[in-house]
């Protein structure tokens, strides 16, 4: 890295001062004083040194330089983060090790959850574009005290321009051989209101390569077989102290290999059209009801759906049919009050209501409510009550945060207790942590008649300790490191033998992480690592038979990247090694005996290259991006024994877009 730095620190000192002025007057420059601006941690403005969680922010500096696509391409400069695959063109993310695709990770879009209500899942590539995104927060650890179930292991929280960012319209187009993006948002700000809108749709592939099952049958993969589609519309007003937000999100992407093996061409069709949306309306109200009291109730409406699919009559073994819809009605209220010894204390309490509605392929009802078969339905729900708790107090360099949520569902009751110690003296800082966190089951995974009826699912429980040191070399450098341990007793887990979710084993990870940032207006750069590895306790079916490695996951993880800028132009390459993973062996896939064993595939590194021109013509800015430039054979493997064979995905890609300010 410092090979590559200091050539453009040599050069930069030179156009600092004219840069620094030009960065003044746009605000694009500002890195930590926006990074300083977090929330996701408490819901209360903090610095990263302060918030009492592991926190990474990616800025809107960070997306523009390094050329990202979508939301994968922004969590690649996290430490930690990877993805999988599930089935057929299923991918989602691995974190500290841990497949946390279903329901595992909440994701947000400014504050909403996008997490789909069947499984809890969300598929990440290609399906939040990078062009609206003004910044993202992440808790790279729990957040069950504060956000309840999804918020066991990590928390995502993407932030769209915001009205005062925007002061006008924004237009952003990209296009290359294998993705077309386009996104239109506008923002106004006045004495008495905040509005803005964004609006998009894209197309791109996973991959141009052949894909092969276990089974050694291959399909071709193009824009009929690997297509990945998505729409956004994302609106939100607030006048005074009243916030109205609308959002719809869409997803579709061919599906296939349902039962591991692909399935034949049924009138020239490989594979099931599969949509997932979101459509959610949200409002709340700040009540200021003194100095130092606020109110703040809140109403949500959740619609979406999962594995929607149209089937071809040959590949229709499940009994979906071709519509189930999810719902969710959540109700909150909650206290702020500050009180005369400088703290802030936090009480609140809510209401979750999720329901399900399916008629199975055959016109019969999709939900089986007991353990009798007759005991059918076309509809039900189920229901949690919640209270939760946040004490924060800040003594001096020492900050001390205490709470809780406690959660009583129809699946049980779970606790998530949280405490934080934090200590900030003048370029110093240390966090000790400790978290518990859960995972409410879902009605889809209790009552579908896709699956053999459970009826003693019960909520998941994660405790992570963690422990963070940090140091501010200088204004403009600094770095941290971080160690941390997971307890997951008995996960939600799809049983294949018995084909039923249910409670069972114990996944314990633990490792380190390393982040150093520079940042200059005219160069900078960043450098990060994570190891992680499975305690030995972690059952089976998800680590390697020796037990020192999960499936799929690189137990070495680390990305760099630098920029410099000359002039209007910025240069900024990165890259991302992945040490060599594990995944379930093609003989094992075959073994009727189904013992596990795996295959190792070789270390990789994915390298970027991103040139912009800002102001290349009057309020435009245009960028060249390529990426995995020297083209490496990445992969997506599943992070479980279900043989499915690994995914091919992220060939090389070179893209030219444009940023237009109105």
């Amino acid at each position: 890295m410092k090979t590559l730095l200091w050539p453009a620190m040599a050069a930069g000192l030179l156009l600092q001062q004219t840069l620094s002025v030009r960065a003044e007057g746009n605000g694009d420059f500002n890195f930590f004083e926006e990074e300083n601006k977090l929330m996701v941690a408490t819901l209360r403005e903090q610095t990263p040194e302060q918030a009492p969680s592991i926190v990474f922010i990616v800025t809107r500096h960070d997306i523009e330089a390094y050329g990202a696509r979508d939301l994968a391409d922004i969590l690649r400069l996290v430490p930690g983060f990877e993805f999988g695959v599930d089935v057929y063109s299923e991918a989602g993310p691995v974190f500290r090790g841990i497949w946390v695709e279903e329901g595992k990770l909440l994701l947000m879009i400014n504050g909403i959850m996008q997490n789909e209500l069947g499984f809890g899942n969300y598929s990440f590539f290609g399906s939040i574009p990078a062009s609206m995104i003004e910044k993202v927060e992440i808790i790279r650890g729990p957040g069950s005290a504060v956000y309840g179930g999804f918020a066991e292991v990590a928390v995502i929280n993407v932030i769209t321009h915001q009205p005062e960012k925007l002061n006008g319209m924004r237009v952003n187009g990209d296009l290359s051989a294998v993705s077309r993006y386009g996104n239109v948002s506008y923002g106004s700000r006045t004495e008495t209101m905040r509005v803005a809108a964004h609006i998009g749709q894209g197309e791109t592939l996973l991959s141009r390569r052949d894909y092969t099952d276990f089974f050694g049958n291959r399909l071709g993969l193009d824009r009929n077989t690997a297509y990945r589609r998505w729409q956004h519309l994302i609106t939100e007003a607030s006048a005074k102290d009243l916030t109205i937000r609308y959002q719809r999100t869409s997803f579709t992407f061919g599906a296939q290999d349902t039962f591991t093996t692909i399935q034949p061409a049924v009138n020239g069709i490989n594979l099931e059209q599969t949509n997932n949306y979101n459509d959610v309306t949200h409002l709340d109200y700040n009540a200021k009801i003194s100095d130092s009291l606020e109110i703040n109730p809140l109403f949500e409406y959740t619609r979406n759906n999962t594995w929607n699919f149209n089937f071809p009559a040959s590949i229709d073994g499940y009994l979906e049919g071709s519509g189930t819809t999810l719902w969710r009605y959540r109700g909150e209220i909650s206290a702020v009050y500050e009180t005369p010894w400088s703290a802030e204390m936090r009480l609140g309490g809510g209401y979750i209501r999720d329901g399900v509605e399916n008629v199975a392929s055959d016109g019969t009802p999709g939900l089986q409510l007991s353990a009798d078969p007759a005991d059918r339905s076309d509809h039900t729900y189920t229901s949690s009550t919640f209270g939760l708790f946040q004490y924060m107090q800040q003594a001096g360099p020492v900050g001390l945060t205490a709470g809780g949520r406690y959660e009583d569902t129809s699946f049980g009751a779970a606790f998530a207790p949280r405490a934080g110690l934090t200590y900030v003296h003048n370029a110093f800082n240390a966090k000790l942590l400790y978290g518990r966190a859960f995972r409410i089951p879902l009605p889809w995974q209790a009552f579908s008649r896709v699956l053999t009826f459970n009826g003693d699912l019960k909520p998941e429980i994660a405790n992570t300790t963690e422990m963070e040191i940090g140091y501010k070399f200088k204004p403009q450098l600094k770095g941290k490191l971080n160690v941390f341990f997971i307890n997951i007793n008995k996960p939600v887990v799809y049983l294949g033998a018995v084909n039923e979710y249910v409670n069972l084993g114990r996944i314990i990870s633990k490792g380190i992480e390393a982040e150093l940032r520079m940042n200059y207006p005219s160069y900078g750069g960043f450098a990060n690592f994570s190891y992680t590895a499975p305690g030995h306790s972690t059952s089976p079916g998800f680590v390697t038979s020796s037990k020192n490695r999960f499936l799929a996951t690189p137990p070495v993880k680390i990305s760099f990247g630098t920029y410099y800028r000359a002039g209007y132009f910025e240069f900024a390459p990165s890259a991302t090694y992945l040490d060599h993973r594990a995944g379930q062996s093609r003989y094992s896939a075959n073994d009727p005996a189904g013992i596990p064993g795996t295959t190792d595939y070789k270390a990789i590194i994915l390298t970027d290259m991103n040139i912009t021109a800002r102001d290349a013509l009057k309020d435009i800015d245009i960028h060249l991006a390529g990426h995995n430039i020297f083209n490496a054979r990445y992969t997506l493997i599943q992070p479980y024994y279900g043989a499915h064979a690994p995914m091919p995905a992220q060939d090389r890609e070179i893209t030219l877009g444009f940023t237009w300010h109105l």
